[in-house]
């Protein structure tokens, strides 16, 4: 068995990836800490998200979920794998022009 390089897993797409697994993993995360402080379900924060029916935060809700991918953009700074930090900063980019379109 082999031992894993850097140059094997640093490449632009695996960080793409990463991204978008983080910002979801922060969507979720998000949804249940905003569930537990408030008395509506986690099923409920998804529908309302999803469907738009009250818009007065789902551009915060982008916001805060990127903040998993700033947390993983920094750490894969500080190892050097400069591909996947590209490929996380690419969705971080992203997620800019969704956010402004949902203000």
């Amino acid at each position: 068995m082999g031992y894993i390089t850097q140059d094997r897993f640093d490449k632009f797409w695996v960080g793409f990836v990463l991204g978008l697994i983080g910002a979801c993993l922060g969507f979720v995360i998000f949804g249940f800490v905003w569930s537990l402080g408030t008395d509506h379900s986690f099923t409920f924060y998804i529908e309302d998200v999803l469907s738009g029916i009250t818009s007065l935060f789902q551009d915060k809700v982008v916001t805060i979920s990127i903040l998993i991918d700033v947390v993983l953009f920094y750490l894969f700074l500080r190892i050097h794998w400069y591909n996947v930090s590209k490929g996380l900063l690419a969705v971080v980019i992203l997620s800019v022009p969704v956010a402004l379109y949902l203000y």
